[in-house]
């Protein structure tokens, strides 16, 4: 697949998860309207749309979601094929890229080295101690 197409497809991904979430929002507040028209003979004041939806903060937030989206369908774009599973990698564009500064590799080509605590070998002490220091006692 084309990287044009990754980005293309990465974004829409970070798309459909803004428009759940708009949903969501819309939703809560269809409910608070039907609660409040139910349960009250009177009308009271129904709630406002912009209690639950804030147009600067959500269209910010989607713009920062498709951008990660179509950043992650570019970097991804080498591993995945279909349009499909582009759209999935656009979709959890957070967390893979979260997951991917995280690992030791990255962070030794643009940190100048890992810094994280150093990996325990294991060795006949060490086996069946939990971190706390008791030993497991097996059956």
């Amino acid at each position: 697949m084309e990287w044009t197409m990754s980005i293309t497809y990465g974004a829409l991904g970070g798309l459909v998860v803004e428009i759940v979430v708009l949903y969501g929002r819309i939703a809560a507040w269809q409910t608070a309207r039907h609660r409040a028209l139910a349960g009250n003979k009177r009308r009271k004041q129904l709630p406002r749309l912009d209690k639950y939806v804030d147009p600067p903060s959500d269209m910010l937030a989607a713009v920062t979601r498709l951008s990660l989206g179509a950043a992650a369908g570019w970097i991804f774009s080498p591993q995945v094929t279909g349009a499909l599973a582009t759209v999935a990698v656009g979709a959890t564009a957070p967390a893979l890229l979260r997951q991917l500064g995280s690992a030791r590799t990255v962070q030794a080509v643009f940190g100048g080295g890992y810094s994280g605590p150093e990996p325990v070998e294991a060795s006949a002490e060490h086996v069946g101690v939990p971190p706390g220091g008791a030993e497991v006692i097996e059956p």
